[in-house]
């Protein structure tokens, strides 16, 4: 695979675990490559983001109404986590799993991702992780516990 699921375990707690992506050769995760390309301009968004995925580890599960599934491909999983103008593309497995990507600021004059190119792109990208970590899933080389967590039993192709 040329990406790695890392655990976040500030936001993971008894009611879900979440996970980013980090692709190989990055010194980042996607997650912080999406926070970092917007802290400057939704400072306060990014903040409400924050909350929303600790809740959703520790309190919730990922049932809240930020999460807006059907992103994707149909049964893919793929979502989007939003507050605000942002989108954090992401893959919910369940109400207990979330392995999130990246995303950016949708412009409110704009109906769907595909019509701004950043955009689409980064929702593309998400959708391209989630269909090779849904078919380790379902080679069973990726297990999810009842609590949401994964394990990785075979990652190499």
């Amino acid at each position: 695979m040329d990406f790695e699921i890392e655990e976040i375990k500030l936001f993971s707690g008894r009611m879900a675990h979440i996970y980013t992506i980090r692709p190989n050769n990055s010194d980042t995760t996607l997650f912080e490559d999406f926070y970092n390309e917007n802290i400057d301009e939704f400072p306060d968004d990014l903040q409400e983001i924050k909350n929303v995925l600790y809740l959703a580890g520790h309190e919730k599960g990922c049932r809240s109404p930020y999460f807006k599934p059907n992103e994707g491909r149909p049964g893919d999983g793929v979502a989007a986590l939003k507050v605000g103008n942002l989108r954090v593309y992401c893959l919910l497995i369940g109400k207990i799993t979330v392995i999130l990507g990246s995303g950016g600021y949708k412009a409110p004059e704009i109906q769907a991702y595909q019509e701004d190119e950043a955009l689409n792109a980064k929702a593309k990208q998400m959708i391209r992780y989630a269909e090779q970590i849904n078919r380790k899933i379902i080679e069973k080389d990726i297990t999810i516990e009842i609590d949401g967590k994964l394990t990785i039993n075979n990652w190499d192709d």
